[in-house]
């Protein structure tokens, strides 16, 4: 398994570095918190096995973004160092987890030990402040696809298994300023044409790219 801060070091030198520091192997079972909005970051945690679900709730719109994580994720890199220093989003398990924690004040030894794992931390930092803009010169103009792309894909992570704008249908059209008629249309529309799935919490986003 290839851990994103840990691109281009050999499993040999990983082990060897693992053995150097004081790592944490932590099990959750199914529905724990892992973690909860506004706790501190003090740790990232990567993701072994199984899959949690992260959500970050909008303030002014009774909507939340979902997004499912798997094997080789880091939960809590973007928020580790900075102004910000709080999880933005619930994490979840999803079913058996296993997570392999380093304590920041470790991480930060492991930065100053070799100049590759710096570079990996601020291309994994960079990717993700790129994310966004790319996503935007995508975009056409208003309208609710693109209000729904906007939204979930600036929230989610590259590496998310699914995306999800979770929300009744009324909320999800005053976010996107038409009226809930035009919403059913869209949706129905969608459907049809398999570019999302529903269920009762809201809309599975297949693609950014997908959507009309």
């Amino acid at each position: 398994m290839e851990l994103p801060l840990f691109k281009g070091i050999s499993e040999e030198h990983l082990s060897q570095l693992l053995e150097k520091t004081s790592v944490e192997f932590l099990k959750y079972e199914d529905g724990v918190t892992i973690a909860r909005v506004d706790d501190k970051v003090e740790a990232l945690d990567f993701i072994l096995s199984g899959r949690v679900r992260q959500t970050f709730h909008l303030e002014n719109f009774k909507i939340c973004i979902d997004e499912i994580l798997g094997n080789g994720a880091v939960i809590g890199a973007l928020n580790l160092f900075g102004l910000v220093t709080d999880y933005n989003a619930d994490i979840i398990a999803l079913g058996k987890v296993s997570v392999m924690r380093i304590l920041k004040k470790d991480y930060m030894n492991i930065l100053l030990s070799d100049k590759i794992y710096i570079l990996n931390f601020v291309n994994y930092l960079s990717a993700a402040a790129q994310k966004t803009k790319l996503i935007m010169q995508d975009i056409e103009g208003p309208g609710i696809a693109n209000s729904l792309q906007t939204l979930a894909f600036s929230f989610s992570s590259s590496v998310a298994e699914t995306v999800m704008v979770a929300g009744d249908d009324a909320e999800l059209a005053k976010f996107c300023g038409v009226s809930v008629k035009e919403f059913e249309d869209w949706k129905s529309n969608e459907l049809a044409h398999n570019r999302i799935i529903v269920n009762q919490r809201g809309i599975f986003l297949k693609s950014p790219h997908l959507l009309r």
